[in-house]
């Protein structure tokens, strides 16, 4: 696994593995198509979590290359982690709560608000989206396929020592269909927690309501297309996260002057 990034108690980002601290995991898809993506999703968690957390890239290669994860590739995945995702519960030892989330996220809200939705009796808590996306292709080209809970995978809490979650194993997530998987099927329905959309917050989809803070997205889900891509710079939100990735390119580049 990638070596993580983490906040200590004191509030200062670290670098490395931090085995012994009382810390929430998140776990960020990465494709390396969209490295930047994946930066700044992490930096917009980091810059505004009020408590420890440790954030771990999700990375195809090197799951290989550990022997984690050997499926071949189907021309319905749009990205590097459509499946990986799934080994979320192994890769945080079946112990604890960790959260999911696709690399195509800005977060507005602080983490700890998310985490302080958490209930113990589910296995696992995310937005429940009734998403029928219009448009056949979706980011780069990729095809935009339609099923059941639609989205409902690409942001979870994962109650990770949950007996259920058990069987997400590198051998089941390697074999099982994608039907299986993005529908949480191995779940029975009143296992699958509901957090309020404003934390999967569909660009396109969802609409803030003027007057209506409940409706105001704290995790912004680009879910058609990113800022990154220059046909998606001037959608809804796009400022905020073209914004958001010229704090993150200063502070990488302070980190390297620090450092000379």
């Amino acid at each position: 696994m990638s070596e993580g990034t983490y906040l200590n108690g004191n509030g200062n980002r670290q670098y490395g593995f931090n085995s012994n601290a009382k810390s929430f995991k998140i776990f960020i898809g990465y494709d390396s198509r969209e490295d930047v993506a994946y930066e700044v999703c992490r930096y917009s968690i980091l810059k505004r979590t009020s408590i420890p957390i440790e954030i771990f890239p999700i990375k195809q290669c090197e799951l290989r290359q550990k022997g984690i994860y050997w499926r071949e590739r189907g021309n319905l995945e749009s990205t590097e982690f459509s499946f990986s995702r799934f080994l979320t519960p192994h890769l945080a030892n079946y112990i604890g709560w960790a959260i999911f989330v696709d690399c195509d996220f800005l977060y507005l809200g602080d983490i700890k608000e998310l985490f302080d939705l958490i209930d113990d009796k589910y296995a696992i808590m995310c937005v429940h989206h009734d998403y029928t996306p219009k448009e056949a292709t979706k980011m780069d080209g990729a095809i935009q396929t339609v099923y059941p809970r639609k989205n409902w995978s690409s942001m979870v809490l994962y109650n990770c020592g949950h007996p259920k979650n058990r069987m997400l194993t590198p051998e089941v997530v390697n074999k099982e269909t994608g039907a299986f998987l993005h529908r949480f099927q191995w779940l029975e329905d009143n296992e699958i927690g509901e957090i309020p959309f404003v934390w999967n917050f569909l660009v396109g989809h969802n609409a803030v309501v003027e007057g209506d803070p409940e409706t105001y997205p704290k995790a912004i889900h680009y879910t058609l297309g990113g800022p990154w891509f220059e046909k998606w710079k001037d959608y809804q939100f796009g400022d905020l996260w073209l914004n958001e990735l010229e704090e993150y390119k200063k502070s990488a580049e302070k980190k390297v002057d620090d450092l000379k």
